[in-house]
């Protein structure tokens, strides 16, 4: 039964020694060897595509113990993060998180989980409510949305024209003047 760290920063100019210092503070005594250290690396990188996580991940096995000083530190991606620990947890991994609490494979912990769960779903939703009232209001100011138009050279839509009037399709004149076939339809579409 080994306990492991893992600690976490997003940039490389931040560092990780409070973090080691807070486990160490708690009364962890964890081998420099078992220390994984992840440096400028984004909580948004799902954990098992971060290098450092994934060689400690190899590393635990069952009746294992890993310690981190927040849950941010083992991601931002809070279905990733959940993900994570049910596998470790299944695997008879248990997760201290300072401040938190233990997380295994008990009826509290999965309780835990469960309304983290809930909790990051519904902040999805206030999320997508939020951008679509936010789009809804500027479409009722007039605010055009979408790609912006790719081209709108006042040349190239004549020389369209005079495409078009030697009896061009559509994909030829696109063809012709270098734009996709959409681009040209826009494009003519906003000139009418």
């Amino acid at each position: 039964m080994a306990t492991f760290a893992y600690l976490r920063v997003s940039t490389k100019d931040q560092t990780t020694e409070q973090q080691l210092a807070q486990i160490q503070g708690a009364g962890y005594k964890i081998a420099r060897d078992r220390v994984y250290v992840e440096q400028g690396v984004s909580g948004k990188v799902p954990a098992l595509q971060r290098e450092q996580f994934s060689k400690l991940n190899e590393r635990l096995h069952s009746s294992d113990s890993l310690v981190v000083t927040k849950l941010d530190r083992l991601g931002r991606d809070m279905l990733d993060v959940i993900a994570t620990i049910r596998d470790l947890t299944e695997r008879g991994i248990s997760i201290m998180i300072l401040g938190l609490g233990t997380l295994d494979s008990s009826p509290q912990s999965k309780l835990t989980l469960a309304m983290l769960a809930a909790i990051s779903e519904y902040e999805r939703d206030l999320i997508s409510e939020r951008t679509k009232a936010k789009l809804a209001k500027l479409k009722a100011d007039g605010v055009k949305l979408g790609r912006p138009m790719k081209t709108t050279d006042e040349a190239l839509r004549e020389k369209a024209e005079a495409l078009f009037a030697e009896n061009m399709s559509w994909r030829k004149v696109a063809g012709e003047l270098g734009v996709a076939l959409s681009t040209l339809q826009r494009m003519m579409k906003a000139a009418a």
